[in-house]
């Protein structure tokens, strides 16, 4: 359904200092309400029984090297771990188990054996550095760390004076035949000094789910008492107000999300057996979304671990020919002007677009050479991943983020508290069945991103007569950097721990029409620091997403009267390029 019109008859006017949490507001309502979501176990118990000897999960090495799980294999594998966490470990429900790792077979496996076993999930961005992985280790209290030997000193490092008592290495070799995966992990770690063991006490993934095989527990004990609205994911983000925190996501929220979407995109019911590549990172809940729509509906994904460079995505897109292709503006934009891509485009059924909005130019040229219709979705990970998408269909409306799914409803929240009418700009306010728990272990910034159970989402937007939504800008202070969000807030606590460093802040500042780049500005506490010094600590404390592309020094830094930096003011700073 439309977002529904309220008036002042059916809700208060909302005032900006009203600002209250309200559980109630989360539950299911309007056309979903009396609708009970399926669940996941019930989802992965159908898949492996309707389409169990059809391709599922591949992993595909950029040399065009590869190995696939049936429905039913992932499963049996998903199974067995799932008891080896419950019978083994003797994990109880609601345990948190820490997932790092590139796109692989063992991710998606064991993403799957955490939901299936009860336990809550937290994906770990495997590009973090020891310290943002011990960060979040300690922030969602997590018992288990399941991470990839291709980030071994890391991990190696990161679990110390945390919670963790369990750690599980994984490889992207786990699921090649005996022979194959021998000649792999000598290439991987002999020759690439990509992969090594861990030195820390662990178990690999492969004993683990050997161990758990010799269970015969049915698996959907773990989880059929449990509440489907109850904490399945601590997706970390930085949310509406800037710092980096979790996420509670839930299994009905997830489940439903996935649901809405299929309502407005009826077309995937016909994608059975078709590929999908993933080039998207399943650490991210738009990969991670973009799979369980896979599972439910027979389709085959293709997982790349790295697609930089893109050339990496080559030999996948020759030898499995995908018919769906999930990506962002960015990715889409650079792909073209690929010479292998333009030479060859694929010949796609389905694109859907999501984490930034499409740029129209962009959009128009990707379906002139790969034919394919495109879904753009607008969303967050407070949303579970979607709020709006633009049907293809007649109703598409490019430059728009389209209408809002089914149980969703999206307003525009005005300066003076009033819902503003069709065409006038204010923040974008929601609430759905999709919509987040909470933010972990933080109420008061939980109660901050809701007002009268609508959450405020911190993007500028109007709605037109018709319903579609319009994004104006983004939260203010969030940059965009190669499809990553990067939030200043994080980024200036770093800069600000520099030796010789007085005070320091960070802003995004665009280079083009749909990119920008990050920089600093630093006021010198010694003369003598230097570019080099400032960029070699970030290096040591962010990853390389985040780390600022220039560095600027200045005199000083331009605040309000209150001493809140001005963001805006420094990206005056920088003329355009």
């Amino acid at each position: 359904m439309l977002a529904r019109e309220l008036s002042s008859d059916t809700l208060p006017a909302l005032q900006p200092h009203l600002l209250s949490y309200n559980p109630e507001a989360l539950e299911f309502h309007g056309a979903m309400a009396s609708h009970e979501p399926q669940r996941l176990e019930a989802i992965v118990g159908q898949a492996a029984s309707a389409y169990a000897n059809q391709p599922f999960l591949t992993t595909a090495l950029p040399n065009g090297i590869s190995t696939t799980l049936t429905f039913a294999d992932a499963g049996r594998q998903s199974a067995s771990l799932a008891r080896y966490f419950r019978e083994v470990l003797k994990l109880a429900p609601g345990t948190v188990v820490a997932v790092q790792s590139p796109n692989c077979i063992s991710y998606v496996v064991c993403l799957l054996g955490v939901l299936r076993a009860g336990l809550v999930l937290s994906n770990v961005n495997p590009l973090y550095t020891e310290s943002e992985t011990r960060r979040q280790l300690r922030d969602c209290k997590a018992q288990v760390l399941i991470g990839s030997i291709i980030f071994a000193d890391t991990i190696d490092a990161a679990a110390a004076g945390t919670d963790v008592k369990h750690i599980i290495s994984i490889s992207l070799t786990d699921f090649f035949p005996s022979i194959k995966r021998q000649g792999l992990d000598f290439l991987l770690r002999q020759v690439k000094r990509l992969e090594r063991p861990l030195k820390v006490a662990h178990v690999t993934l492969r004993q683990a789910i050997a161990e758990g095989a010799r269970f015969s527990n049915p698996v959907h004990a773990y989880t059929e008492d449990l509440p489907a609205i109850r904490d399945t994911i601590y997706q970390y983000s930085g949310g509406t107000t800037g710092t980096s925190k979790g996420v509670r996501l839930t299994e009905a929220g997830l489940i439903t999300n996935i649901e809405q979407f299929v309502a407005l995109a009826p077309g995937l019911a016909t994608l059975q057996g078709q590929t999908m590549l993933l080039a998207l990172p399943v650490y991210h809940v738009f990969g991670l979304f973009a799979s369980v729509i896979a599972l439910r509906h027979g389709v085959h994904i293709v997982l790349v671990p790295s697609p930089r460079p893109l050339s990496n995505l080559k030999k996948s897109f020759e030898k499995f020919r995908p018919g769906i292709f999930p990506g962002v503006n960015t990715l889409f934009a650079k792909l073209m002007e690929e010479p292998w891509f333009q030479q060859n485009p694929p010949e796609l059924s389905l694109t859907i677009s999501g984490a930034a909005a499409l740029d129209p130019v962009i959009g128009k040229r990707w379906r002139e050479m790969t034919s394919a219709q495109i879904i753009e979705g607008y969303g967050m990970t407070e949303a579970t991943t979607l709020l709006t998408i633009n049907p293809p269909d007649a109703r598409e409306r490019p430059g728009t983020a389209g209408l809002p799914l089914p149980g969703t409803e999206i307003r525009i929240l005005l300066e003076d508290g009033r819902f503003g009418d069709s065409g006038e700009v204010g923040e974008v306010v929601a609430r759905g069945p999709q919509l987040m728990s909470g933010y972990l272990h933080r109420p008061d910034e939980t109660a901050a991103a809701f007002v009268n159970g609508w959450m405020r989402t911190g993007d500028i937007g109007t709605i037109d007569k018709d319903g579609y939504l319009k994004i104006v800008d983004r939260a203010k202070d969030m940059v965009l950097v190669g499809g990553f969000n990067v939030f200043p807030n994080e980024v200036d606590e770093v800069l600000n721990a520099c030796p010789g460093v007085l005070e320091a802040a960070s802003a995004g500042i665009r280079v083009a029409s749909s990119e920008e780049e990050l920089h600093a500005f630093v006021v010198r506490r010694e003369s003598a620091l230097t570019v080099q010094d400032v960029q070699a600590h970030c290096a040591q404390h962010l990853t390389g997403y985040k780390r600022p592309r220039t560095i600027h020094f200045v005199g000083e830094l331009p605040k309000s009267p209150i001493g809140k930096i001005l963001r805006r003011e420094l990206r005056t700073l920088v003329a355009p390029r």
